[in-house]
């Protein structure tokens, strides 16, 4: 393995990416669990982005949409938090 210093950063913008990813993503797929009957988790979280009937096209368009600001938003505040916090580290 090679050397890794404990004061490695985040990149932010790599991360709000890929928190923006991920949380679009997961709505799309409880957007899909909303067809299937298995409890009302998905419809709870489709609801967090969207007042639209949740197994419409326009709650898909409307959540995947706001599912990737809240994402870029999420992971810039993370790894900017992560950076700053890593000065607490001993090592």
């Amino acid at each position: 393995m090679g050397n890794v210093s404990s004061n490695q950063k985040l990149g932010v913008a790599r991360v709000a990416v890929a928190g923006a990813a991920t949380a679009a993503i997961f709505f799309a797929l409880c957007w899909v669990g909303s067809f299937l009957p298995i409890g009302p988790a998905t419809h709870m979280y489709l609801g967090l982005f969207t007042s639209a009937e949740p197994t419409s096209a326009i709650a898909l368009v409307q959540g995947v949409c706001w599912s990737l600001g809240f994402g870029l938003i999420a992971g810039a505040l993370f790894s900017w938090s992560y950076n700053l916090l890593a000065r607490l580290d001993n090592e």
